[in-house]
């Protein structure tokens, strides 16, 4: 499955005929890959894509319908995305919603990422869908190196050293 592409034939449609972002959007109301209008959308560029993978392209597609049309820029990976929604409200509920992300399921993921998405498309950041697709691709890895990243992504960037620390 081209990751990129996927996004890409997604934005072409989406172009020519705004009822596919409905439909997207839509989607996101039943489990993953379980609604049929979304499937001429999706299921020409599954090939060879495993049921877990499948069910993983259509919740990126749900969530890129939520979120087109509504941000602008450059796309981040979606921890950057957090970091900044964080940083611009202030708000400790954005990072415990974050939290939560990252201990969560792969049953509870599409909830989540949708509470996720909405914060950020809320605040006009523009996300790395394909990037977002790979990820959860790995995320229940036992070694949970997507979640231990986004971590890092989240909380490393803005931690200054201290002068224990450099002690």
């Amino acid at each position: 499955m081209d990751f990129n592409r996927l996004i890409e034939n997604l934005q072409t449609l989406a172009a020519r005929d705004s009822a596919v972002v409905a439909t997207l959007r839509r989607s996101l109301s039943f489990d993953p890959g379980k609604f049929p209008a979304a499937y001429p959308m999706l299921e020409p560029f599954m090939a060879g894509a495993s049921e877990r993978a499948r069910g993983h392209a259509y919740l990126v597609a749900g969530l890129w319908a939520l979120a087109a049309r509504r941000s602008s820029g450059p796309s981040v990976p979606l921890s950057e995305a957090v970091r900044r929604v964080a940083r611009q409200t202030g708000s400790s509920s954005v990072e415990s919603r974050f939290t939560a992300l990252l201990d969560a399921d792969e049953d509870e993921l599409p909830w989540r990422l949708r509470q996720i998405v909405s914060l950020t498309t809320a605040s006009g950041i523009a996300l790395d869908w394909s990037q977002l697709l790979k990820d959860l691709l790995g995320w229940d890895h036992p070694d949970r190196y997507v979640q231990r990243r986004w971590a890092r992504e989240y909380w490393g960037v803005s931690v200054e050293p201290t002068a224990a620390s450099n002690e």
